[in-house]
């Protein structure tokens, strides 16, 4: 008898050739992915778009006064002449990790900036993201499709904007926390749940600190646990891994001041509640030993609690859905919610946004969707409402498109995996013994290669070029890939000439810009939580000067600046034309007449250029004392009425302090 002791020596490690091509192309994709979001290093480091600036005022405001501080920070430079409570109005799951990450790397004993800590962030999150991407594949499907899903996000123009360098805002830290909620919710229903489901459960409340999107993975999960109830999927790991999920999410939701237990019960979070009630009562049913009735009792129970339910939430007892969120949910009411239509990133996506963005995958997605219900795995089912969710997301907010990414690609995966299979099976069937291998190894290489390629190069190739611009401070808010000047300038001159006590007044799209860069007050700012205040300045914008002066007056604003690019074509008298595809104030007036119910046709009109070219001008019957068009084409009034006969009244009660290099930028003294 053979006394010895077992041997507790670990098995030793093995990789295969596959794994290591596998992990070697997944390290390609992550240094694509990396160099992709660095192309606008060649035009210096900056903060891109807008909503960026806050998150780093955030992050410094927490370095210089420690992480206690933002529960009481009440910023008075915001929304002035009111200030504005920064810990009730914004998330600190951002500025709290551009914070964390700079005083991690400086106790290292690294010399960098905060400015340089945020602007690269967002590159090192795209690269992990890349990497969760992968192992979303590969937990739903396989490796392979793994790969591709990283490579898509990687390529993805979307995913590319909000992860490129300078793009410090909530999708760069949101994404990780969706991408790991999802990985582990998954990994929980195979094996250890209770600690899969709670890292899941800290993943998607990590999203919510970060960013109110969160409440499109909570309730697609949600969606898909009721679902598998109702299909007799139901499992005590379902019921296990989504209370936890849904417990810490909530709780994180509740101990948050810009959330707090008015929005972890609300209209907003019906869903998870829903489907851990359902959960629970269909718990209950295992006592009945029939297999037939107990599926009746439970098809009986979720349909119930989900009538109980919208009653309620139809009622108003949980509140009402408001904003963006209810135009994402039904996009019909998009035309009744002002601010909705005038912001570029919540207009609804169309077919060609899709195609441009995804090509052939896009194709591939019903042939995916096909394929998975035949399988009707766990999984399988999950890749379904995944990718029907997210595209109607996407359909109803370009901005959302981010989110469709990953579930495009698995899907598309799913198709061109069992189409190859197919493929491989009719040439199995059709060649003797003798030369199948080699026909197979020819026919089958030559269609993986060529599917891929027709699917992916042109997605590369579109990406990479728009990738390749600066950032929109450098390029004067254009998007263009090349520098303008103008704000930089106007920034830098206001920063170095006003009074810091100064007040300024603009259009909010400009508001973070000024408050941050020039370190100035300002009326309105890129939150767009002031909406009455938004109106007020809209007015002030569309009126004569008396009434603009007055309006200004009462938020003790006195300086205004105004953009609009602009094209000069007439040099004696000076004459230019707004580059309308640009988007300068001008443009913009059209969307302070949503805000406030004015017509347009009283503003606007065209204007005959000769040669049968028209133009929209400042030429309506209201148009000449018109306060914004007075400061916009201040300079050009002669031009305009000697050569076009389009009058404007010069300014009286306003007087140019600054107007940038190409004339694009003018700040204005209030008299």
């Amino acid at each position: 008898m053979d006394l010895k002791a077992p041997s507790l020596k670990p098995k030793a490690f093995s990789i295969t050739r596959i794994d290591l091509l596998v992990y070697a192309a997944l390290a390609a994709i992550v240094v694509f992915a990396v160099a992709i979001r660095l192309l606008p290093l060649q035009w210096g480091v900056y903060l891109d778009e807008f909503d960026p600036y806050i998150q780093y005022k955030g992050a410094q405001y927490i370095v210089e006064n420690g992480f206690n501080a933002w529960y009481t920070w009440f910023d008075p430079t915001r929304w002035a002449p009111w200030g504005a409570s920064q810990f009730e109005q914004g998330l600190l799951g951002t500025p709290f990790t551009g914070a964390a990450a700079y005083m991690f790397l400086t106790s290292l004993g690294m010399n960098v900036s905060l400015l340089d800590v945020c602007a690269f962030f967002p590159v090192f999150a795209g690269a992990i993201i890349a990497v969760l991407a992968f192992f979303l594949g590969k937990q739903l499907v396989n490796r392979g499709i793994g790969l591709l899903t990283a490579f898509v996000f990687a390529v993805d123009p979307t995913s590319i904007q909000r992860t490129a360098l300078g793009f410090f805002d909530t999708e760069s830290t949101g994404m990780m926390g969706m991408f790991i909620a999802l990985i582990f919710f998954v990994k929980s229903l195979k094996s250890r749940t209770i600690p899969y489901a709670i890292i899941s459960g800290l993943g998607m409340a990590y999203m919510a600190l970060c960013w109110r999107a969160f409440l499109y993975p909570i309730n697609f999960i949600a969606l898909f646990v009721v679902v598998m109830v109702l299909m007799g999927k139901w499992s005590r790991r379902l019921t296990t891994s989504f209370t936890i999920i849904a417990s810490i999410t909530l709780f994180a939701i509740i101990v948050t001041p810009s959330y707090g237990i008015g929005t972890a019960i609300s209209a907003y979070t019906v869903g998870p509640i829903v489907a851990v009630l359902v959960c629970l009562l269909r718990s209950f049913t295992e006592m009945i030993p029939d297999v037939a009735k107990r599926q009746r009792y439970t098809i009986g129970i979720v349909l119930g609690t989900l009538t109980v339910f919208g009653i309620l939430t139809l009622t108003g007892v949980f509140g009402d859905i408001t904003g963006k969120f209810l135009a994402i949910i039904n996009p019909f009411s998009r035309a009744g919610i002002g601010y909705v239509t005038t912001v570029g990133e919540q207009f609804p996506a169309i077919w060609s946004h899709f195609f441009t963005t995804y090509h052939v995958l896009i194709l591939l997605v019903p042939v995916g969707i096909i394929f998975a219900l035949r399988r009707n795995r766990v999984e399988d089912l999950f890749v379904v409402l995944f990718v029907l969710t997210a595209l109607y997301g996407g359909g109803s907010f370009v901005r959302l498109l981010i989110l469709a990414a990953p579930a495009v690609a698995i899907v598309a995966g799913l198709a061109l995996t069992n189409l190859m299979s197919r493929v491989g099976v009719v040439l199995r069937q059709q060649v003797d013994k003798k030369s199948r291998g080699a026909l197979l190894s020819k026919y089958y290489g030559v269609f993986v290669i060529a599917v891929v390629m027709l699917a992916m190069v042109p997605v590369a190739y579109d990406n990479l070029s728009n990738a390749n611009r600066p950032a929109m401070i450098v390029s004067a808010s254009t998007g263009a890939a090349v520098e303008i000047p103008d704000w930089i300038e106007a920034l830098a001159w206001m920063h170095a000439n006003l009074p810091e006590d100064t007040i300024v007044a603009s259009w909010w799209d400009y508001g973070y810009w000024i408050n941050v860069m020039a370190n100035l007050s300002v009326v309105d700012d890129n939150s767009t939580w002031n909406s009455t205040q938004i109106q007020k300045v809209a007015e002030a914008f569309l009126n004569n000067e008396s009434v603009s002066v007055e309006i200004f007056k009462t938020m003790n604003a006195s300086y205004v600046v105004v953009y609009e690019p602009f094209q000069l074509i007439y040099n004696n008298p000076p004459l230019a034309l707004p580059i309308t595809s640009l988007k300068g104030d001008f443009e913009k007036s059209e969307a302070m007449m949503v805000w406030i119910g004015y017509n347009a046709s009283d503003y606007i009109s065209y204007v005959s250029l000769g040669s049968g070219y028209s133009w929209p001008l400042p030429a309506g019957p209201k148009a000449a004392n018109t306060t914004l068009y007075q400061l916009l084409f201040y300079p050009y009034i002669t031009g305009y009425k000697t050569l076009l006969n389009v009058t404007i009244t010069p300014p009286t009660m306003y007087t140019p302090v600054f107007i940038s290099s190409n004339g694009w930028v003018m700040v204005y003294r209030i008299l």
